[in-house]
C-alpha cells in the first residue's frame, strides 16, 4: 500500500522532500564509501534525491527502485546512474560486484532478514554499508508549528497514531546476524524554512498522513504567518562487511515496519 503511495506521489516526492546535508556526502567521500572509481549500489533510490549526489561524486551507481514511475523519473533526471527496476529482495546481484551499498530513507521498508545476507554477498571484501535518513523534528528546538503537528496526530482515532519509524533501522538491527560490523554513527542538526504550500507538499508525501490532515497542517502554517522554520536531524550509520559468511541466528534480525 505504501509503495503505491510513493508511486502516486512520484513527481511531488521529487520536489517536496528536503535534501541531505552536504557534510554527509563529504564524510562518505572522505571514508571512501563514494567517489571516483567506487561502484555503489543504492537501495530504494526513489526519485533520485541522493542518487544525484552519488553520481556527482564520480561513483559508478546502480540504483535499485521497485516503483515504475519513480524508476522512470530516475532514468530521466539522473542519466548517469544505471537503474534496476526491482525490489532489493528480488534483485539479481552478482557476488562481490560492489564496493559500497547505500540507502537513503529507504532501508526501513526492506526485509532485513533477506537483505543483510544478500548485501553481504554482493559486496567486495570489507565493503561499506551506509544507511541514512531524516528525522523530522528536533526535541531541542520544539516550535509552535511542531505543537500544531502533534495536535493533528493526537486527534487521530485510537490505533491510528503516528508511527515513528524515522529512527529505523537502528545500527543494532543493521549489525544483527553478524553480516556487518558497525564503524560509526553520525548525526546532523539543521533547519529549513518552508512556506505553507511547501508544507502541504511535504506532508502529502508522508504515507501515514491523509488529505484532511495535510490541509490542517497547511492551515497551521498559514496561521503562523505563512512561513515556518522546521528543525530536522539527519542520521547516518556506517558499517563494514564482515569477513566470511556468518550464520543467520533465528530471531536476531528485526524486520522494520513501514513509515
Amino acid at each position: 500500500m505504501s509503495g503505491m503511495h510513493f508511486e502516486r506521489m512520484a513527481a511531488e516526492y521529487a520536489d517536496a522532500r528536503p535534501p541531505y546535508p552536504p557534510s554527509l556526502y563529504e564524510l562518505l567521500k572522505a571514508a571512501g564509501v563514494i567517489g571516483a572509481g567506487t561502484r555503489v549500489l543504492e537501495v530504494g533510490a526513489g526519485s533520485g534525491l541522493a542518487t544525484r549526489e552519488l553520481v556527482r561524486s564520480g561513483s559508478d551507481v546502480v540504483a535499485v527502485e521497485p516503483g515504475r514511475g519513480l524508476a522512470g523519473l530516475l532514468r530521466r533526471d539522473v542519466p548517469g546512474a544505471a537503474v534496476l527496476l526491482a525490489r532489493l529482495e528480488d534483485a539479481e546481484l552478482s557476488p562481490g560486484s560492489f564496493d559500497s551499498v547505500v540507502a537513503a530513507t529507504s532501508m526501513h521498508w526492506i526485509d532485513l532478514s533477506t537483505a543483510l545476507p544478500k548485501l553481504h554477498t554482493a559486496l567486495r571484501a570489507e565493503g561499506w554499508l551506509a544507511v541514512w535518513r531524516h528525522r523530522f523534528g528536533d526535541e531541542r528546538a520544539y516550535t509552535e508549528f511542531r505543537r500544531r503537528v502533534q495536535r493533528i496526530v493526537a486527534a487521530r482515532p485510537p490505533g491510528a497514531s503516528e508511527r515513528r519509524t524515522d529512527d529505523r533501522p537502528t545500527v543494532d538491527e543493521l549489525a544483527a546476524g553478524g553480516w556487518f560490523e558497525p564503524v560509526r554513527s553520525e548525526q546532523w542538526r539543521w533547519s529549513i524554512e518552508l512556506d505553507s504550500e511547501r508544507v502541504r507538499r511535504l506532508f502529502r508525501t508522508f504515507s501515514d498522513w491523509n488529505d484532511a490532515e495535510v490541509e490542517a497542517v497547511g492551515r497551521a502554517a498559514d496561521d503562523l504567518g505563512g512561513v515556518v522554520t522546521e528543525h530536522y536531524q539527519s542520521v547516518l550509520h556506517l558499517l563494514r562487511r564482515a569477513s566470511g559468511s556468518p550464520p543467520v541466528v533465528p530471531g536476531r534480525v528485526t524486520v522494520c515496519g513501514p513509515g
